[in-house]
């Protein structure tokens, strides 16, 4: 037996790991790398909508700007207040005269509440998601991933921890991006040129 462990330990473990290591491919981030965070990836300064701004103003603004939703903040004190996304403008118009029942738990009456609040919605205050999901300049990006995969969400609002001012937007996109930007890392020099933006 002892032979045998052996002849296992020092003739057949070198050709199974030498043979099994040459094509080997990591599958998530690798764990060498720096731990990004999110204040090394956000757009900063994004735009924003009031919630005074009319309804029909802001998908026009939104269009022209190429995007599909934005975070909503106070004019003066530019803390975020909620977001509006083309899933509330979608609301808004599928709804558009329909009925809402009346009637079940409370779960569900809030929710019927909530929807004819959307389809009456003149300004993005009324249209707007007034709880949102928020993340600091600290978090790492990980961490943010997760929650955007936990929550369905395609961006998340950068505020400052003290004060819950608006200071930046994390959409997939960047997060994507800086993916790409680690694999480029983590990639012998050869093989990461070959990955482009």
């Amino acid at each position: 037996m002892k032979f045998l462990s052996f002849f296992l330990s020092s003739a057949l473990l070198p050709l199974l790991t030498s043979s099994f290591s040459v094509n080997r491919v990591f599958v998530g981030t690798p764990s060498k790398t720096d731990a990004r965070l999110v204040q090394d990836c956000m757009t900063s300064n994004p735009v924003t909508l009031l919630p005074s701004t009319t309804v029909d103003e802001a998908i026009q603004d939104l269009l022209r700007l190429g995007f599909n939703g934005a975070p909503v903040v106070d004019p003066e004190s530019n803390n975020l207040v909620g977001v509006v996304s083309a899933f509330d403008f979608l609301q808004k118009e599928e709804g558009g005269g329909a009925l809402l029942p009346m009637q079940g738990s409370p779960q569900e009456l809030e929710s019927v509440i909530r929807s004819a609040r959307k389809i009456c919605a003149t300004t993005v205050g009324d249209l707007m998601t007034p709880v949102a999901i928020t993340i600091t300049p600290t978090t790492t990006m990980r961490d943010a991933a997760a929650i955007m995969i936990k929550d369905r969400l395609h961006r998340l609002c950068v505020v400052e921890e003290e004060t819950g001012k608006l200071i930046g937007v994390l959409a997939t996109s960047d997060v994507m991006k800086d993916v790409l930007t680690t694999v480029r890392q983590a990639l012998p020099e050869s093989e990461g040129e070959n990955l482009s933006p």
